[in-house]
Protein backbone atom coordinates (compact mmCIF):
# COMPACT_ATOMS: atom_id res chain seq x y z
CA UNK A 1 0.00 0.00 0.00
CA UNK A 2 1.09 3.59 -0.48
CA UNK A 3 3.10 5.29 2.25
CA UNK A 4 2.25 8.97 1.76
CA UNK A 5 -0.90 11.00 1.20
CA UNK A 6 0.15 11.89 -2.35
CA UNK A 7 0.92 8.23 -3.14
CA UNK A 8 -2.58 7.29 -1.96
CA UNK A 9 -4.20 10.05 -3.99
CA UNK A 10 -2.21 9.07 -7.09
CA UNK A 11 -3.09 5.38 -6.66
CA UNK A 12 -6.78 6.16 -6.15
CA UNK A 13 -6.84 8.52 -9.15
CA UNK A 14 -5.14 5.89 -11.30
CA UNK A 15 -7.62 3.23 -10.22
CA UNK A 16 -10.55 5.55 -10.98
CA UNK A 17 -9.17 6.32 -14.46
CA UNK A 18 -8.70 2.61 -15.15
CA UNK A 19 -12.19 1.84 -13.81
CA UNK A 20 -13.70 4.63 -15.92
CA UNK A 21 -12.04 3.11 -18.99
CA UNK A 22 -13.29 -0.40 -18.15
CA UNK A 23 -16.88 0.78 -17.76
CA UNK A 24 -16.73 3.01 -20.83
CA UNK A 25 -15.59 0.07 -22.99
CA UNK A 26 -18.71 -1.94 -22.02
CA UNK A 27 -16.95 -5.14 -23.03
CA UNK A 28 -18.86 -8.20 -21.75
CA UNK A 29 -15.53 -10.00 -21.46
CA UNK A 30 -14.42 -7.43 -18.85
CA UNK A 31 -17.22 -8.11 -16.32
CA UNK A 32 -14.85 -10.07 -14.07
CA UNK A 33 -12.28 -7.27 -14.31
CA UNK A 34 -14.95 -4.76 -13.26
CA UNK A 35 -15.84 -6.91 -10.23
CA UNK A 36 -12.16 -7.26 -9.28
CA UNK A 37 -11.58 -3.53 -9.69
CA UNK A 38 -14.48 -2.74 -7.36
CA UNK A 39 -13.20 -5.15 -4.72
CA UNK A 40 -9.67 -3.73 -5.03
CA UNK A 41 -11.08 -0.22 -4.77
CA UNK A 42 -12.85 -1.08 -1.54
CA UNK A 43 -9.56 -2.31 -0.04
CA UNK A 44 -7.61 0.74 -1.18
CA UNK A 45 -10.27 3.20 0.05
CA UNK A 46 -10.44 1.41 3.43
CA UNK A 47 -6.65 1.52 3.73
CA UNK A 48 -6.67 5.19 2.70
CA UNK A 49 -9.28 5.94 5.36
CA UNK A 50 -7.08 4.45 8.10
CA UNK A 51 -3.99 6.22 6.77
CA UNK A 52 -5.57 9.66 6.37
CA UNK A 53 -7.22 9.50 9.80
CA UNK A 54 -3.98 8.56 11.57
CA UNK A 55 -1.38 10.43 9.53
CA UNK A 56 -3.27 13.54 8.41
CA UNK A 57 -6.44 14.24 10.36
CA UNK A 58 -5.28 13.30 13.89
CA UNK A 59 -2.11 15.45 13.79
CA UNK A 60 -4.05 18.37 12.31
CA UNK A 61 -6.69 18.17 15.04
CA UNK A 62 -4.03 18.36 17.75
CA UNK A 63 -2.75 21.75 16.62
CA UNK A 64 -5.73 23.33 14.89
CA UNK A 65 -7.92 26.25 15.74
CA UNK A 66 -11.70 25.84 16.00
CA UNK A 67 -12.33 26.57 12.31
CA UNK A 68 -9.68 24.10 11.13
CA UNK A 69 -10.93 21.41 13.53
CA UNK A 70 -14.41 21.85 12.08
CA UNK A 71 -13.05 21.50 8.54
CA UNK A 72 -10.96 18.43 9.44
CA UNK A 73 -13.99 16.82 11.09
CA UNK A 74 -16.08 17.45 7.95
CA UNK A 75 -13.45 15.68 5.86
CA UNK A 76 -13.23 12.81 8.35
CA UNK A 77 -16.99 12.25 8.15
CA UNK A 78 -16.87 12.46 4.35
CA UNK A 79 -14.04 9.90 4.24
CA UNK A 80 -15.94 7.49 6.49
CA UNK A 81 -19.06 7.91 4.33
CA UNK A 82 -17.07 7.15 1.17
CA UNK A 83 -15.72 3.94 2.67
CA UNK A 84 -19.13 2.82 3.89
CA UNK A 85 -20.88 3.71 0.63
CA UNK A 86 -18.30 1.82 -1.41
CA UNK A 87 -18.53 -1.22 0.87
CA UNK A 88 -22.32 -1.39 0.59
CA UNK A 89 -22.33 -0.61 -3.13
CA UNK A 90 -19.75 -3.33 -3.85
CA UNK A 91 -21.83 -5.86 -1.91
CA UNK A 92 -25.00 -4.91 -3.82
CA UNK A 93 -23.16 -4.82 -7.16
CA UNK A 94 -21.67 -8.29 -6.71
CA UNK A 95 -25.07 -9.70 -5.72
CA UNK A 96 -26.70 -8.20 -8.84
CA UNK A 97 -23.96 -9.41 -11.17
CA UNK A 98 -24.11 -12.90 -9.69
CA UNK A 99 -27.80 -13.00 -10.69
CA UNK A 100 -27.27 -12.02 -14.32
CA UNK A 101 -25.26 -9.99 -16.80
CA UNK A 102 -23.82 -6.63 -15.85
CA UNK A 103 -26.11 -3.66 -16.41
CA UNK A 104 -23.54 -1.34 -18.00
CA UNK A 105 -25.72 1.77 -17.70
CA UNK A 106 -26.23 1.20 -14.00
CA UNK A 107 -22.53 0.39 -13.50
CA UNK A 108 -21.46 3.53 -15.39
CA UNK A 109 -23.83 5.71 -13.36
CA UNK A 110 -22.61 4.23 -10.08
CA UNK A 111 -18.95 4.59 -11.01
CA UNK A 112 -19.45 8.19 -12.15
CA UNK A 113 -21.34 9.07 -8.95
CA UNK A 114 -18.81 7.47 -6.61
CA UNK A 115 -15.70 8.60 -8.48
CA UNK A 116 -17.05 12.16 -8.53
CA UNK A 117 -17.36 12.08 -4.76
CA UNK A 118 -13.86 10.65 -4.34
CA UNK A 119 -12.37 13.26 -6.68
CA UNK A 120 -14.11 16.02 -4.70
CA UNK A 121 -12.81 14.54 -1.42
CA UNK A 122 -9.25 14.42 -2.73
CA UNK A 123 -9.55 18.02 -3.94
CA UNK A 124 -10.84 19.12 -0.50
CA UNK A 125 -8.00 17.33 1.31
CA UNK A 126 -5.41 18.84 -1.03
CA UNK A 127 -6.92 22.30 -0.54
CA UNK A 128 -6.78 21.84 3.23
CA UNK A 129 -3.16 20.65 3.07
CA UNK A 130 -2.04 23.51 0.78
CA UNK A 131 -4.35 26.46 1.44
CA UNK A 132 -1.78 28.88 0.03
CA UNK A 133 -2.53 27.62 -3.47
CA UNK A 134 -5.37 29.29 -5.31
CA UNK A 135 -8.30 27.31 -6.70
CA UNK A 136 -6.80 27.83 -10.19
CA UNK A 137 -3.42 26.45 -9.05
CA UNK A 138 -5.08 23.41 -7.51
CA UNK A 139 -7.09 22.91 -10.72
CA UNK A 140 -3.89 23.05 -12.81
CA UNK A 141 -2.20 20.50 -10.56
CA UNK A 142 -5.24 18.18 -10.76
CA UNK A 143 -5.37 18.58 -14.55
CA UNK A 144 -1.69 17.72 -14.85
CA UNK A 145 -2.07 14.64 -12.61
CA UNK A 146 -5.25 13.56 -14.41
CA UNK A 147 -3.58 13.93 -17.81
CA UNK A 148 -0.65 11.85 -16.63
CA UNK A 149 -2.94 9.21 -15.13
CA UNK A 150 -5.13 9.12 -18.24
CA UNK A 151 -2.07 8.45 -20.41
CA UNK A 152 -0.95 5.66 -18.06
CA UNK A 153 -4.41 4.07 -18.04
CA UNK A 154 -4.72 4.09 -21.83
Amino acid sequence: MPQTLEEYHTKIERMMAEGDALVAARDPASEDAVKRRMAESALVIASYQLFVHRQVFAPMLEHADVAMRARVNELKVECIALTEDLRFNVREFVARVDDGPLDWDQAAAGVAWFNGRVRAHIAHVRQMMAPELSDAEHARLRARRTATIGVQAA
